[in-house]
């Protein structure tokens, strides 16, 4: 036998090397698939391990994400969604913001279910409640027997979209409708609520006898406050009793405005009684009513109450009466805006047609100071101030008696203005390639990293928190530094040759999350509501405050703790890269900045969403597919 040479060896060694490179350019398999006959439009990852899928024809699915087994499909829950148009009046397409997963900390089980809530605001509305694991319709309108209305199409069931929703302290789901009956004799007003336990889905107690316009708040002790169109009134929880209610003067008006100081102590209403306007003042503990005081005005003022009054801003004046008896104390030039009260006796600060921030003496209504800044709107309240933010996105603050504590060039340069807050007395920002760390209780404001620089000159378009350290990123690159700055890694993941486009595309996938929480925040109710309700703005600047006034005691060190419990601590990041064996993705972890897995797809433009706890990527290959890949 003819004994093979040298080279022969070589090359017979490198034939081996080459097949077994072209064996391993090959994608990997992935441990499911999916395929759905009408398209897959988007995916959503649940906590409790279930793949939302919306198709094509405006279908919904539910996915094991472990497994890929289809568990469920609703074709019919999102029909009417179909018409729904944005604010430029063209078509909305289907996506994730329709959906609300539901969480509770201390519940895993009330991520078994999510909150199905849309409008136009005219025709097209929806409320549902669905199963997550199986697909049912556990509570809607038409399940908890409210009435139904026709006028054109198909029935709808009747309930008062912005005031039924979740209720999260009680775990419990409030229906809620008021209209007037045409079909009845003598057309009645008619009100309605239904209070029905999530976990079993059954109507626990239900009343004919009030309703709420906007979504009833929980109280100190458990109650429900319904603020409705005729009747506002507290409410027993566990029996949906009336502790007490408060009535419209006459029938045929409402209450056109309220509003309830930070404490939820007093409650101011303005309504039409007689040839006048009227505002009174309720005690909410006990329904009393604390005083009464006519108002001559053509429209429905803002109510804006603090612990110290209520203000009340009409087309003309703006005018504090006193708490304790509802005398005028003062009437102010007409501003605009939303109206902070900065504690103590710093003032009230008032918006200006977002050119100005306004100051007023509590006492006098004068003015104490004035900031003219362009496109000016409070960001929050800190200790050492009011932090704002300007037209072109940048981050300032101002003292409490009206001085830019950094202002103008020592402001943190927007647009593009990056945060993060481990805590509620400490804010990191990224901007203009640096990084800042800042004290909200001092003011104090330093550059912990001086220059950051990442390959490909990408810039940074995500800071996050992880509970360890924190993690700036992009689309190739990460950083993780701690609190004094000091960078624990850095490195820079070469993008394959794709085009531009499509790594646009991947980092809207990762980044589309955050767009959909704030999506979800606005459509319960962060803007001005029915009655020109305020409050969910306005009384949170108003805790910011408290925090900081009582960050030496208990309340401030049991704030934190609570703010602190609450950090997402997702372990991973996914970064699309050249794995060695052809495209395909790295996974990363975010404490330490290794690599502690690859998975190869060998598809430069992949859409994709993620498990970052876990690792599991949910790969969308196909208009029609989807593949399930755990590495």
């Amino acid at each position: 036998m003819k004994k093979i040479s040298t080279t022969t060896q070589s090359l017979f060694l490198a034939l081996l090397i080459l097949l077994g490179t072209r064996t391993l350019a090959y994608a990997q398999e992935p441990q499911w698939k999916l395929t759905l006959e009408k398209g897959v439009e988007w995916t959503k990852y649940t906590p409790n391990k279930i793949l939302l899928v919306g198709s094509s024809d405006w279908g919904l699915h539910g996915v094991d994400a472990s497994t890929g087994k289809l568990l469920w499909s609703n074709e019919d829950l999102y029909n009417s969604a179909k018409a729904l148009k944005g604010p430029d009046g063209k078509k909305l397409g289907y996506t994730a913001d329709l959906i609300q997963v539901l969480e509770d900390p201390t519940d895993p089980k009330i991520s078994d279910f999510a909150l199905v809530k849309y409008t136009d605001n005219i025709m097209v509305k929806n409320f549902v409640v669905i199963n997550i694991r199986t697909g049912e319709v556990v509570i809607s309108p038409k399940l908890a027997g409210m009435p139904v209305v026709k006028v054109i199409g198909p029935e709808m069931a009747t309930f008062n979209y912005d005031g039924s929703g979740y209720l999260p302290e009680l775990k419990a789901i409030l229906i809620t409708a008021s209209f007037v009956d045409m079909y009845q004799a003598g057309k009645p007003y008619v009100q309605i609520s239904k209070f029905i336990s999530l976990e079993t889905g059954k109507v626990a107690w239900e009343s004919d006898q009030y309703s709420s316009i906007f979504l009833p708040v929980v109280t100190d002790d458990n109650n429900l406050l319904f603020i409705g169109e005729k009747t506002s009134a507290k409410i027993n929880a566990k029996t949906g009793a009336p502790i007490w209610t408060f009535e419209v003067a006459d029938k045929k008006n409402n209450f056109e405005a309220f509003d309830a100081n930070i404490r939820l102590t007093e409650g101011y209403f303005y309504q039409k009684k007689g040839n006048q306007g009227v505002v009174s003042a309720v005690e909410l503990g006990s329904g009393k009513v604390l005083w009464e005081k006519p108002l001559a005005t053509k429209d429905a003022p803002i109510l804006k109450a603090e612990n110290f009054g209520v203000i009340v801003a009409d087309e003309k004046n703006f005018t504090l009466m006193e708490a304790a008896n509802g005398n005028t104390k003062w009437t102010a030039k007409k501003l605009s805006g939303i109206v902070v009260d900065l504690g103590k006796d710093r003032g009230i600060a008032v918006g200006e047609k977002d050119k100005y921030l306004t100051v007023l003496d509590k006492n006098s209504g004068e003015e104490k100071w004035s900031q003219k800044i362009k496109g000016i709107q409070i960001d929050q309240m800190t200790g050492a101030g009011i932090m704002y933010r300007d037209e072109e996105g940048s981050i300032g603050l101002i003292d409490f008696e009206g001085n830019l504590k950094w202002g103008s060039k020592d402001m943190i340069k927007g647009p593009g203005v990056l945060r993060a807050k481990p805590s509620l007395d400490q804010e990191f920002f990224y901007a203009d390639e640096k990084v800042y760390a800042v004290n909200l209780v001092t003011g104090e404001k330093k550059v912990i990293v001086n220059k950051v620089e990442f390959g490909e000159k990408e810039t940074p378009d995500f800071l996050e928190y992880t509970g360890s350290n924190f993690v700036l990123s992009s689309s190739q690159n990460m950083m993780g530094f701690d609190e004094s700055g000091r960078v624990l890694f850095q490195q820079h993941w070469a993008s394959p040759k794709i085009s531009l486009a499509g790594r646009i595309a991947l980092r809207t996938m990762q980044v589309a999350m955050v767009a959909m929480a704030a999506a979800n925040a606005y459509a319960e109710g962060a803007t001005t509501g029915p009655m020109g309700y305020q409050s969910s703005i306005s009384r949170q600047y108003g805790i910011q405050r408290e925090f900081f006034e009582d960050m030496s005691g208990a309340f401030g060190q049991a704030a934190n703790q609570r703010f602190k419990a609450t950090i997402s601590r997702g372990v991973y990041n996914f970064i699309l890269t050249d794995v060695g064996e052809g495209v395909g993705l790295v996974k990363v972890d975010k404490i330490s900045g290794k690599e502690v897995g690859k998975i190869v797809l060998n598809d430069k433009e992949p859409v994709y969403d993620s498990d970052p706890e876990n690792g599991m990527i949910f790969y969308k290959p196909t208009k029609k597919e989807v593949y399930g890949y755990t590495f």
